[in-house]
């Protein structure tokens, strides 16, 4: 596949995030939809759904990484995805099953998704961080609600001007863990640019006044590092040093097989609990 995307690694460098045009065509979102629902119904079968119980959110979420579903694998294992994470990032990522996709509506606010998110004097803060999270969003969010936020250059700053990502259907969404996002944003339907920062009070606009999706928000989330001591402490700390996510990497039963074709792709997968690609 002739891989023709621009990739600003000086902006994302600069402003923490960076916002891929035209990755997909609306046909292949169309059918990553598809995958993605049928994923949640085999999901379902092996009781690994469930919701969050949480009133501040109607998101539906499934146990276990993408690379172990079947129909998503090949999202992970994308040229694409792989070339884009590579550019950002500089050399080859590793992947080590920090993913996960769902529908609905999360929660909103803004935070950071490394280990030590307020603390600017911690270990995360020291030198570079090449660990990035990126997303696919299978809507349009340039006009409509369920998108990201995201303050610039808050992966060197303790924040940042708040912005609306602008990612409309088969575009990527990638930025560093230490940025500060926010998902989950309301348009409105008179003044979409018109941005709340406070999540309570964002959670509190009425729905006539919102302009929310004619579909289900449906969403894929990727994480992929360098190998680092940034990445070996996210491992320690969050990864494994969480019982729930964890467990996510427990849920993750899948033909060893799948390891092959990472190996084609030369993209390194982390094998972290023994559960970890193995089948029942």
């Amino acid at each position: 596949m002739s891989i023709n995307l621009n990739i600003d690694k000086e902006a994302f460098d600069r402003d923490g995030y960076l916002l891929i045009k035209n990755v997909f065509s609306n046909e292949e979102i169309e059918q990553m939809r598809k995958d993605a629902y049928a994923s949640f119904e085999e999901d379902k079968k092996k009781g690994l759904t469930f919701k969050h119980p949480s009133k501040m959110s109607n998101a539906v979420y499934a146990k276990g990484d993408i690379f172990s579903k079947d129909l998503l694998r090949k999202y992970v294992l994308d040229d694409r995805i792989l070339f884009l994470v590579k550019k950002v990032l500089g050399a080859d990522p590793v992947y080590f099953g920090d993913s996960n996709y769902h529908f609905g509506t999360g929660f909103r606010g803004f935070h950071r998704d490394n280990v030590d998110r307020t603390d600017l004097t911690a270990p995360d803060w020291d030198g570079d961080y090449p660990i990035v999270r990126l997303a696919i969003y299978m809507q349009d969010h340039k006009k409509y609600s369920g998108g990201l936020k995201i303050r610039v250059g808050s992966h060197k700053n303790p924040s940042g001007k708040p912005v609306f990502v602008d990612s409309e259907v088969g575009d990527v969404a990638i930025w560093s863990l230490r940025t500060m996002h926010s998902g989950n944003a309301v348009r409105f339907k008179f003044f979409k640019n018109l941005m709340i920062n406070k999540a309570r009070r964002e959670g509190w606009i009425p729905a006539f006044m919102k302009r929310d999706q004619q579909k289900e928000r449906a969403t894929l989330f990727m994480t992929f590092g360098l190998k680092s001591k940034h990445l070996d402490r996210y491992i320690e700390k969050h990864v494994l040093g969480r019982d729930d996510v964890r467990g996510y990497l427990q849920a993750s039963r899948f033909d060893p097989k799948a390891f092959e074709e990472a190996k084609k792709k030369n993209l390194e997968i982390l094998k972290l609990v023994p559960e970890y690609g193995t089948l029942e």
